[in-house]
């Protein structure tokens, strides 16, 4: 089964190049630009994987991960951060599972996916 992945940036030059290497990689790729509308894109699209990106104007994705995680439905979705910041504190680390660092190299992120999947279907 392919899996779902939304990734939220309000760069919208991260979202195309993002979406386009991880659709060829396999995956079933939404993206959404607008942090006020993504909570709405997560309940409609249900995806596996959030790759969030943390500073963003309107809702942050620290506000955005805790307002996912307080919904009972999305308790399966998983939540990575995409960030230029190199430290969230240990309150806002709670809410991600993985936090990937700005600039990164997509072959990495592929890897990463890869084996968070892999790891995933051992674990149920």
């Amino acid at each position: 089964m392919t899996k779902k992945i939304l990734i939220i940036d309000d760069e919208k030059s991260i979202l195309f190049l993002s979406k386009a290497i991880l659709t060829s990689a396999g995956y079933e790729v939404y993206t959404e630009s607008d942090s006020t509308r993504a909570y709405q894109t997560v309940l409609d699209k249900k995806p596996d994987l959030i790759l969030m990106d943390i500073v963003m104007p309107e809702i942050n994705g620290i506000e955005l991960a805790k307002n996912i995680r307080e919904n009972s439905e999305l308790k399966n979705t998983h939540i990575f951060a995409l960030t230029g910041m190199p430290v969230l504190n240990e309150n806002n680390r709670v809410y991600f599972e993985k936090i990937i660092l700005k600039p990164f190299h997509m072959d990495s992120l592929i890897a990463e996916l890869k084996t968070f999947f892999t790891e995933q279907k051992v674990a149920v």
